[in-house]
């Protein structure tokens, strides 16, 4: 169980970190689900975070991405 820190944060287990794929400065959502809160993460939000910058040709993430899917623009 996680404890709540005197500004309000929560450290989020590694466990958990890890099969949600959250990473340092991802966003997440908190949505009220009748009288229980769930933590929702968006996955490709972690892998733009996580691979930004690593694209030396003036490529964008969503431009990689796109190009693998082989999505048309």
């Amino acid at each position: 169980m996680a404890k709540v820190t005197a500004k309000y944060q929560i450290t989020i287990p590694p466990p958990i970190r890890k099969r949600l794929g959250i990473v340092p400065g991802m966003d997440v959502n908190i949505a009220q689900r009748g009288d229980r809160f769930e933590l929702v993460v968006n996955p490709m939000d972690g892998l733009k975070k996580k691979w930004r910058g690593k694209f030396k040709g003036g490529e964008t993430t969503d431009q990689y991405l796109k190009e693998i899917r082989g999505e048309v623009e």
